[in-house]
C-alpha cells in the first residue's frame, strides 16, 4: 500500500487541515487510554496547539491516492539533533507501512539539514511502539520521568542519522 502513499512536507498552513490532524492524533493515541500513566498529552491536542507548533516545527503528512491525509509526523529542531513527535496514522490504515514511510522521510529531512541524531520519547508501557522504533534504527539511550512520578515513565530513544 505504501506505493500509493505520498509523503509531503507541508510548507504553508493553508496546505493542511489542522482539524484532520487533530482527528488522526486523537484516534491514533486512543488505544493508550488505559495503558499509559500519566495519560498522553495527545488527548488534549487542539487545532490552535498544532497551528502554534506548525509555526515552530516541521510537519510531514501522508496522503492516500485520493489526497486524503492519513498520517503525520512532526520534527522539532533541537540544535545538532532533531526531535520526532506526534507520529500518528489513521487507525483505518494502520499496518500499511505509512508510519515507516513517515519516519524515514523525517530522518532523511533532518539528515539533509546536517542533524546528527533523531531523538524521540516513547512510553515504557508501549512495547509495540518501542519495537517499531527499534526496527527503524532507534535505540534506547536513556530514561525519563514525568513530573510528579518517582519511576521511569518513558524511554529516550535516538537514531544516528549519519549512517542512513
Amino acid at each position: 500500500m505504501t506505493s500509493s502513499i505520498e509523503i509531503t512536507h507541508i510548507n504553508a498552513p493553508d496546505d493542511v487541515s489542522f482539524e484532520r490532524l487533530v482527528e488522526i492524533l486523537l484516534a491514533a493515541f486512543a488505544f493508550q487510554d488505559d495503558i499509559v500513566d500519566p495519560p498522553s498529552s495527545a488527548k488534549s491536542v487542539s487545532v490552535s496547539e498544532l497551528q502554534w507548533r506548525f509555526a515552530r516545527d516541521t510537519l510531514f503528512v501522508a496522503r492516500d491516492g485520493n489526497g486524503n491525509i492519513i498520517g503525520q509526523i512532526w520534527i522539532e529542531d533541537v540544535g545538532k539533533d532533531a526531535y520526532l513527535y506526534k507520529l500518528s496514522v489513521d487507525p483505518a490504515v494502520k499496518g500499511a507501512g505509512i508510519g515507516k514511510a513517515l519516519v524515514e522521510a523525517a530522518c532523511a529531512f533532518a539528515r539533509d539539514r546536517g542533524k546528527q541524531h533523531m531523538r524521540l520519547s516513547v512510553r515504557i508501557e508501549l512495547e509495540d511502539n518501542i519495537a517499531f522504533f527499534k526496527s527503524r534504527g532507534f535505540a534506547i539511550v536513556g530514561e525519563g520521568v514525568h513530573d510528579g512520578y518517582d519511576r521511569t515513565t518513558f524511554w529516550k530513544m535516538a537514531r544516528d542519522l549519519q549512517q542512513i
